[in-house]
């Protein structure tokens, strides 16, 4: 294949707190089918990209490590769980994330891609730390008092020192270029 698929974002450490709130969850959601993120893959996407072409790489690369450039190391809120879709049909389990420098970021990796001739994404910036995907829930309402009850999520913050341009394949996503940020 001529393409590879990929995403700009930035890592995500997996600390002891937040190995023992997940394993509490999955314990609470126990007979569920679940997939869980693992959580050396854990990872925010500040722009998507899809599929592209192996010979525009390069230039994808120069404009990321422009925006990386442009933006300085800064401290991110991750807590609180929360379910895209809708609440009658959840098909993501998602930690929240708070962040004005992540927002920042985003911008100006958006500015520097349409500088090189890209169309950043059209939709709106909702950062969010995927935990899991539903295949298929028993009872949502049911589903919905679990997670609820299941535990309070300890506030992390975190800083971001780094923008990571990974590929993502076969359900891995691997650092292909990484660039400090500021």
């Amino acid at each position: 294949m001529n393409a590879r698929r990929l995403f700009a974002g930035v890592a995500v450490a997996a600390t002891e707190e937040m190995r023992r709130a997940l394993a509490e969850l999955q314990r609470q959601l126990r007979g569920e089918r679940i997939r869980w993120t693992r959580l050396e893959k854990l990872h925010l996407t500040v722009e998507f990209f899809g599929f592209t072409e192996k010979e525009r790489i390069p230039e994808l690369a120069a404009a990321l490590a422009k925006a990386a450039a442009d933006a300085r190391p800064f401290p991110m809120s991750l807590g609180g769980l929360g379910m895209f879709r809708d609440l009658r049909h959840p098909r993501v389990l998602w930690m929240g994330v708070e962040s004005e420098g992540l927002g920042r970021l985003h911008g100006c990796v958006q500015a520097r891609l349409r500088e090189a001739g890209w169309t950043p994404e059209a939709r709106p910036f909702a950062p969010h730390l995927t935990l899991g995907r539903m295949e298929r829930l028993r009872d949502t309402v049911e589903f919905q008092a679990r997670v609820a009850a299941a535990c309070e999520w300890p506030a992390q913050v975190q800083t971001v020192g780094e923008l990571i341009l990974y590929e993502s394949t076969e359900g891995r996503y691997v650092p292909v270029e990484r660039w400090p940020l500021g």
